[in-house]
């Protein structure tokens, strides 16, 4: 093979190479939008393929299953998601504020992402995935905090739990309903920081009134 020819078999690879990669990118964009609307187990990969406008068999090319589409598009989310976050935090610095901030906003703009993440079957799966790329975060922040100002009386372990669940039924009420912008949701969840319920709700005993 000569000079020329190795050189137009080599361009001729990084075209093929080029729009399996935008076949791909096609299908799974396809994938998310039908998983968001549908569900994982209403979803199907003749649909998908349909809305890719490819045969079923060229998403076999690509996927071994419905499972493995899936499956990366939702370790797409997650990471998007870290990403997305941690660009926040290098901007406006490192606080519970800004990553709730930058949770929800992001989940404002990619609501089918994260719809799917929430829909309810299979939900238990899902949904461990996303506490456990919430919980890396959370832990980052807290830890950080705790190295800056002891936390003294908080069990790091406890808290980052409890606010990973927060985070998490914040995200699906709010996908369900979406009768509140992602800062109002961020605002509510601040003030029950920093306020906990009044003590009447806690004990069930009116406070005195002062005279």
């Amino acid at each position: 093979m000569n000079s020329d020819s190795a050189k137009t078999q080599t361009q001729d690879e990084k075209r093929s190479s080029r729009r399996r990669a935008r076949t791909r990118a096609e299908i799974l964009a396809a994938a998310r939008q039908v998983f968001a609307a549908r569900g994982y187990r209403a979803a199907s990969i003749a649909e998908i393929a349909e809305r890719a406008d490819v045969a079923v068999g060229t998403f076999y090319l690509h996927f071994h299953d419905k499972e493995e589409a899936f499956t990366i598009l939702l370790q797409e989310c997650f990471n998007e998601t870290r990403s997305h976050v941690q660009q926040a935090v290098t901007e406006e610095g490192q606080s519970l504020l800004v990553i709730l901030q930058a949770i929800f906003r992001y989940a404002n703009a990619q609501r089918d992402l994260f719809r799917i993440t929430i829909h309810p079957d299979r939900h238990n799966t899902r949904m461990d995935r996303v506490q456990t790329a919430l919980t890396e975060i959370l832990t980052t922040v807290l830890t950080n905090a705790n190295q800056k100002t002891p936390l003294v009386g908080y069990d790091l372990s406890m808290q980052i739990s409890f606010l990973t669940g927060m985070i998490t039924q914040g995200i699906t009420q709010w996908l369900e309903h979406e009768d509140m912008d992602p800062d109002t949701i961020v605002a509510q969840m601040l003030f029950l920081l920093r306020h906990g319920l009044p003590e009447s709700v806690l004990t069930g005993e009116n406070q005195p009134t002062e005279a």
